[in-house]
């Protein structure tokens, strides 16, 4: 049976109430509050766009635990659980106080910024707000951020967990010895922020990074890439990831492997290098899934909507891209740099879950209910209905779908 909770009015602002225990401040919509009602439309389509690849990927890991023997396959992977098992009595809908959004407590939630399309991009949204604190810590503490790009020779037969191991043994040569020391006493280097992306082109898997570095105000980036190349080239030839006898490889490598941008605001990168003209680097840097669909490459959530339409190939590419991705971390920190920029050490798992905003629960679905929006495919809708209409227009959605889902008896005595 639908549970639904009163608000009372004494409640202090910021305290979500219900019966029983407090239920603590729940996760605020990742978007910028409303303009209107087509920026709410936006919203919503999106939303509803990431929990129907969601769906797929649930179905995707299924099928692959049940592959490798599994009693459930859903145990293959936590993103085949996220906010579709429910872990307690009910499955709670909440509204945010200034966003007006909607959202679920009540559910298991993955936490992956690799599998998941819908944890993921909350968990960058994260990431960038941490990000922008730390370009505004540079230009208060008179630094000049950096935006070092950097890539290598990759083809369509290169297996993606080879090409990691590969790109981390470079980039560990990269900043070793006495010549990286040379190299940050000459710039002032004081840190980075590293961001590992992924797509997949016609040359197969695509690993690379964007970095960025604090370093001297009046530091010159043209020099500082003719630096950067140098040793880049060098630790891609001891990781094997570039032939030095290939001259045509070599070539392109000092064409393209390395670009470096100074002076980056948290707009300017992006203006020249996403179609996301309105964000910068600070976006670039943590939020790299908006680059699906490129020329140069996919997406793997691209990807997975492939597999959505039935392209096996695509898959079983999702599939070993999130093998090989297990574990990592996309976002890297020079040690000690968290501190000096003043922010808390969190894990994506934690930021997947975490209570920034003050909302409204407006009720509880029970069990039996949400396993009926499930079956309906309609997370998304839901939380529609919340945001529109409140708790009566949830309970009018789940009165249509009782209709839908009863037989032709049962529906003539609802109507009675």
């Amino acid at each position: 049976m639908t549970e639904v909770i009163e608000t009372p009015s004494h409640v202090a602002p910021g305290a979500v109430r219900g019966r029983g225990s407090p239920l603590g401040i729940y996760a605020k919509s990742i978007t910028p509050p409303l303009l209107g009602g087509s920026a709410r439309a936006a919203i919503q389509k999106n939303r509803a766009e990431r929990y129907a690849l969601l769906a797929v990927a649930r179905r995707v890991f299924s099928s692959a635990g049940k592959r490798s023997g599994l009693v459930y396959g859903h145990d293959y992977c936590k993103t085949a659980k996220c906010r579709y098992v429910s872990h307690g009595q009910g499955v709670g809908v909440h509204k945010s106080h200034k966003h007006n959004g909607a959202f679920y407590s009540g559910l298991v939630t993955c936490g992956s910024v690799w599998n998941c399309p819908v944890c993921g991009p909350k968990i960058q949204e994260r990431r960038r707000e941490e990000v922008a604190k730390a370009v505004d810590w540079a230009h208060s503490k008179g630094l000049q951020p950096v935006m070092v790009t950097l890539t290598f020779p990759h083809y369509a037969w290169n297996k993606l967990s080879v090409l990691l191991k590969q790109q981390a043994f470079a980039l560990q040569r990269l900043r070793a010895g006495s010549p990286w020391a040379r190299f940050k006493k000459a710039f002032g280097y004081e840190g980075l922020i590293r961001a590992l992306e992924n797509l997949f082109g016609m040359n197969g898997w695509h690993p690379h990074t964007h970095e960025l570095w604090f370093v001297r105000k009046d530091a010159d980036a043209e020099a500082m890439k003719a630096e950067v190349l140098k040793r880049w080239e060098s630790a891609c030839i001891r990781a094997g990831l570039l032939d030095p006898k290939n001259a045509a490889q070599l070539e392109a490598f000092r064409a393209h492997a390395v670009d470096v941008k100074g002076n980056c605001s948290a707009s300017d990168y992006l203006a020249k290098q996403d179609d996301s003209r309105h964000w910068g680097v600070d976006r670039e840097i943590a939020k790299a899934s908006t680059k699906a669909g490129r020329a140069k490459g996919l997406h793997p959530f691209a990807l997975l909507a492939k597999a959505g339409e039935g392209d096996k190939r695509a898959e079983r590419l999702f599939l070993a891209y999130c093998l090989a991705m297990k574990g990592k971390s996309q976002l890297y920190w020079s040690p000690g740099l968290k501190d000096a920029v003043g922010v808390n050490e969190a894990t994506d798992e934690e930021l997947a879950e975490e209570s920034r905003d003050a909302a409204d629960i407006l009720g509880r679905l029970s069990l039996d209910e949400w396993h009926l929006v499930r079956a309906a495919s309609m997370r998304s809708q839901v939380l529609d209905a919340a945001e529109s209409g409140g708790w009566p227009a949830i309970q009018a959605l789940l009165e249509g779908l009782t209709r839908q889902a009863a037989g032709p008896e049962e529906r003539t005595q609802i109507h009675r």
